[in-house]
């Protein structure tokens, strides 16, 4: 942890405590929270206001860490895995509490019960936990995923298992049979008996009514006014197309002209599209009763999928290729039948295929328990699109003197994509002073390397951080 984490404020797995509360539930509720998720770090001795005040003198360090240890051990449950160390900035000291992510989870507070006493982190606050995240976190522990549960109430019948193999077949390209639905965890017997799986009645389209995408088409910016809108309920791989091509009705289209061929070119990379379209629904919590949401704005088309990151993954990770799913039945017969690559690697391609097309990558941020992508419209010409279309046009770097220091060897603590990797919550300020450049030479070198796809910008611009993706 650096100046720089503290600067950038409370996070999804930071807290700050100018002094460490006598009443414990002010805090404890935190340290349980960071065990229920993707971990995180207290640090006591920084205002809300993001000053470092340091420990007081007249505080007995080694009796503020065991009143700590004593008060984690004793009220909560199961035991949390943790350490307590000190940190210097200049003069002062914090102490830091470092929570590790869980295996036992749900972690909660003995004397409030684990349903009243489990907490989860939403950005930078803390919550208890609904009875959809509840469930989700015992299945965590049992190893489970949801939709393997099977569900006795829903009919099997030969007509369903008929669709299923049908469609399925058209999309793997190969025959699809009853016997690959039992292969493929869809179906499962107890007693002799054949029951649905969550995942047969998803992909089916009988799970739940909220288990769709809901799409709409807005003029402007925000959510007010409406100028289309469709829901597309039914079976899974239906309702991921139907909202694909939704997007592609409402975004410009260019026509190619090469020789006799006429291309149609879309503003945004279609494969892109079609990639996060599939990921919100594949990895949504279909335990939530919400919906995917698709919308698309005059600058941007917008993605939100239930339940957030799942599990210890931390956004940072899931940009840097780490995957862990949530659904795993459903994301498994999604991967045989070629809907979706190798798990890890299609965030990558987005960023992959944003780079060859020459926009801008999508922008990722949790808001609450919805995972949320934002993928800005070229043809809106706002913001760092202008930044991009500078480069493309060959803006002159007026500045040529300062291309030693950004372009120094990569074991060079001076060049820009290593610093960047060393300082993830860096402002363009900050690599500016840091390199002795203008803040206007960061900002061109930092949007050639975004639009190359070797960095992305997690969540917003204020409280947001730079990923390094290749």
């Amino acid at each position: 942890m650096d100046l720089l984490d503290i600067q950038n404020g409370e996070t999804k797995t930071l807290e700050f405590k100018k002094e460490l509360p006598s009443d414990s539930s002010k805090w404890i509720k935190t340290i349980v929270a960071f065990a229920n998720g993707a971990g995180g770090k207290l640090v006591i001795g920084v205002s809300n206001r993001r000053e470092i005040v340091g420990v007081l003198p007249d505080v007995d360090i080694f009796a503020l860490r065991d009143k700590v240890s004593d008060t984690i051990a004793q009220m909560c449950e199961p035991q949390v895995m943790f350490d307590i160390y000190q940190e210097s900035f200049g003069d002062k000291f914090v102490v830091v509490v470092e929570v590790f992510p869980g295996n036992n989870t749900p972690y909660f507070i003995k004397s409030l019960g684990k349903e009243n006493g489990t907490f989860v982190r939403l950005n930078a606050t803390t919550r208890n936990a609904d009875s959809a995240t509840l469930d989700e976190l015992e299945l965590r522990k049992k190893r489970k995923s949801y939709d393997e549960l099977p569900m006795f109430e829903l009919d099997v019948n030969d007509d369903d298992i008929n669709y299923l193999c049908d469609d399925f077949s058209k999309k793997a390209q190969i025959q699809i049979s009853k016997e690959h639905l039992f292969n493929f965890r869809l179906l499962q017997k107890h007693e002799n008996i054949v029951v649905a799986t969550r995942a047969y009645a998803i992909f089916l389209g009988k799970h739940d009514y909220l288990s769709r995408i809901r799409c709409a088409r807005f003029k402007g910016t925000d959510r007010v006014h409406f100028i289309d809108k469709k829901d597309f309920d039914g079976p899974l791989l239906g309702q991921i197309e139907g909202a694909y091509k939704f997007v592609l009705g409402h975004i410009n289209m260019a026509v190619n002209i090469k020789g006799i061929v006429h291309d149609e070119v879309y503003e945004l990379p279609t494969a892109a599209l079609r990639e996060l379209i599939i990921n919100a629904a594949i990895h949504r919590n279909y335990a939530k009763s919400e919906s995917v949401q698709v919308a698309v704005y005059d600058d941007r088309v917008e993605v939100s999928s239930p339940g957030g990151m799942f599990g210890s993954l931390t956004l940072d990770e899931a940009l840097l290729g780490r995957s862990s799913i949530r659904n795993r039945i459903i994301a498994s017969v999604c991967e045989k039948l070629r809907v979706v690559e190798g798990w890890g690697s299609g965030l990558k391609r987005v960023f992959g295929l944003c780079a060859k097309s020459g926009v801008r990558a999508p922008v990722f941020e949790e808001v609450g328990d919805m995972l949320r992508v934002n993928f800005y419209r070229p043809s809106f010409g706002g913001g760092e699109n202008l930044a991009q279309d500078e480069l493309k046009n060959g803006f002159i770097n007026d500045l040529t003197n300062e291309t030693t220091n950004l372009n120094a060897p990569t074991n060079d603590p001076k060049n820009l994509f290593d610093l960047i990797k060393q300082r993830p919550n860096g402002s363009y300020e900050d690599f500016a002073k840091i390199l002795h450049v203008s803040t206007a030479t960061i900002k061109r070198k930092i949007a050639e390397l975004k639009s190359s796809g070797k960095i992305v910008r997690v969540g917003a611009n204020k409280n947001g951080r730079w990923a390094v993706v290749a």
